[in-house]
């Protein structure tokens, strides 16, 4: 019984984490699919060089990447907790929160791109005609900077209340638009590389306003706003959120010293190669970083819950079913790595495209890898193991590529460089099992020990119950009863905590688990802390509010909904969600 519980509860998390993970993906994506669209247009409408223009700029990209990385960790994990404890309103005012921040500190980048951007180009490493080149580049990319930043919080939030359809539309409508004004401002207008750099920046405000509409309607539950926001939790979420500004601050560094490595040992042909396989890298990596963006979010979900049984299933499913997406996708990336090459640059022959496709085969094999280091980051993050989080940064980000790089470029050319990558991945493994063994004093064995939880996380007087028919709902009440019984509670308020259980489940099983042919779990949590008995009930049926359907009936026939009006009249607070994809309601007695 306790085995299928346990599988109950896994099913649950493993549903979740797939319907969820597209729209994660799509987060990581959406700035590769517009560089590899602007490299292709590049590579064969201007010149192989404007593609090298780009990569330079790509260090740029990496210092968005590290103020929007600040952003979505921090409103991720701290909106995960509050969402874990119950508090919508928290969840609201935290969102509120990350949106107004990233209004304010892409004004200020788009500002500084604006008035001075020949002073930022040389500090991107362009000189002579690369400037000028680079100059126009950065004009043009100026004015997109605040929506890129606001869409990709907004996606965030938006599958907090299960719009994962608006946020595939907005990418959908992201790329179109830039396809079609890369065409027209380059091939059309002949534009040059500004009209490259402003057909991304129109794109990025296109995918804003998409994703925007939806708080203009009555549906928004997060819908942000002026009042209540929590600056006292501002310098929490920098805070939470810096490990990731860090090693993206690492890797604009590690971007710039492979960049002058290559031009000092292996010229513009490995430069070339390099800009280009960056573009394609977000796209390779993206379900990769995507799972790891989604363990942070349900790790701090389940860290609210102390649901330790949720946390074993999240990285059960990371280490079984994503392993083996990853080594399909793996796969996919080397049998059409000469086809992917081709998009950039046609001819098979020449030294770019060698050195590219070499790069391309080289970190495909080591998707696995990569898909278990973003995971356990991603946990770590949520979990505040933030000193760790720190280090890890440095030599994931800097120092476990640069290095190696450093060495074998004058010994191997850019090969030698290539080989830094995967080399780097390995000892950013190496210190993650280090890490882990200084704190269990021993070498990582099982997921509770990578997990490196303290023994009363989740070890409180708590009950964990799955659902799949109405016949378990009245047996499960009688234990939920003696359960209370047994840990100091009242005869009176346990047989209420059965009996709200019993109205509740038994409400779910016949109109919830009747709407649609798929098979459905309640997951049901009794905890008792300090006297005061909390009901938590999950379940992924359709969204339905009881409280809506209380206040509806409660004027009219006394015999209407009288397991819903019997569970108002008995608690003392009743709270529902509809985040995540979940329903949850929790009740208190």
């Amino acid at each position: 019984m306790k085995d299928t519980a346990r599988q109950d509860s896994q099913e649950m998390i493993r549903r979740l984490f797939f319907r969820l993970l597209p729209v994660q993906i799509a987060i990581v994506a959406m700035g590769s699919i517009n560089a590899i669209v602007d490299g292709v247009i590049a590579a064969r409408c201007i010149d192989a060089a404007t593609v090298g223009v780009v990569g330079l700029y790509y260090t740029m990209v990496r210092v968005l990447e590290a103020v929007g990385s600040v952003l979505l960790g921090g409103v991720t994990v701290l909106s995960g907790r509050y969402l874990g404890s119950g508090d919508v309103g928290k969840t609201r005012n935290i969102c509120s929160l990350g949106i107004i921040m990233a209004v304010l500190t892409g004004a200020v980048l788009s500002a500084g791109s604006l008035l001075a951007p020949g002073t930022l180009a040389v500090w991107l490493g362009a000189n002579g005609q690369l400037k000028d080149a680079l100059t126009d580049y950065i004009l043009g990319y100026a004015i997109g900077i605040v929506p890129q930043l606001l869409a990709q919080l907004l996606t965030a939030c938006l599958q907090l209340e299960r719009q994962d359809r608006r946020g595939q539309v907005g990418i959908l409508v992201m790329v179109t638009v830039n396809c079609v004004l890369d065409i027209l401002f380059i091939v059309v207008l002949k534009m040059g590389v500004y009209g490259l750099a402003l057909a991304t920046s129109l794109a990025n405000w296109a995918h804003f306003l998409v994703l925007a509409q939806y708080y203009f309607t009555d549906k928004a539950q997060l819908k942000p706003g002026i009042r209540n926001v929590p600056w006292r939790e501002l310098p929490s979420l920098l805070q939470i959120g810096s490990p990731n500004a860090l090693l993206v601050a690492c890797l604009a560094a590690r971007s710039l010293a492979v960049n002058r490595i290559l031009l000092a040992w292996s010229g513009q042909d490995a430069l070339s190669a390099l800009s280009a396989f960056n573009m394609v890298c977000g796209l390779l990596m993206a379900a990769a970083l995507g799972a790891g963006m989604l363990v942070r979010m349900l790790s701090s979900v389940f860290i609210g819950e102390e649901n330790r049984e949720g946390l074993s299933g999240l990285f059960k499913v990371l280490l079984t079913r994503m392993m083996v997406i990853m080594a399909g996708v793996a796969v996919i990336a080397v049998v059409f790595s000469s086809a992917i090459t081709g998009l950039f640059y046609p001819d098979r022959t020449s030294e770019v495209h060698i050195l590219m496709k070499q790069l391309l085969i080289l970190n495909a094999v080591f998707l696995p890898l990569v898909q278990a280091l973003t995971g356990f980051a991603g946990y770590c993050q949520a979990a505040g193991k933030r000193l760790f989080m720190n280090l890890v940064s440095i030599v994931d980000g800097f120092a476990g590529v640069a290095i190696p790089a450093l060495l074998l470029a004058p010994l191997l050319g850019a090969f030698g460089v290539w080989l830094a990558f995967p080399i780097g991945l390995i000892l950013t493994g190496l210190f993650d099992a280090g890490y882990v063994a200084f704190r269990c004093k021993h070498l990582p064995r099982t997921a509770d020990d990578w997990l490196m939880l303290p023994e009363s996380f989740g070890s409180g007087d708590h009950l964990v119950l799955e659902i799949r028919d109405l016949e378990q709902v009245t047996s499960t009440a009688v234990r939920v009863q003696g359960f209370c019984e047994e840990h100091g509670i009242s005869a009176r308020v346990s047989a209420f905590a059965g009996l709200c259980l019993e109205e509740t489940a038994a409400n779910i099983v016949q109109h919830g688990f009747t709407k649609d042919r798929k098979s459905h779990i309640i997951e049901m949590r009794v905890l008792i802390k300090s006297g005061v008995v909390t009901l938590r009930v999950k379940d992924d049926c359709i969204p339905f509010d009881p409280r809506e359907r209380y206040e509806m009936t409660s004027g009219a026939d006394p015999a209407a909904n009288v397991g819903i009006r019997l569970i108002y009249n008995l608690a003392d607070e009743v709270v529902y969600q509809n985040l995540l994809g979940l329903n949850v309601l929790t009740i208190r007695l």
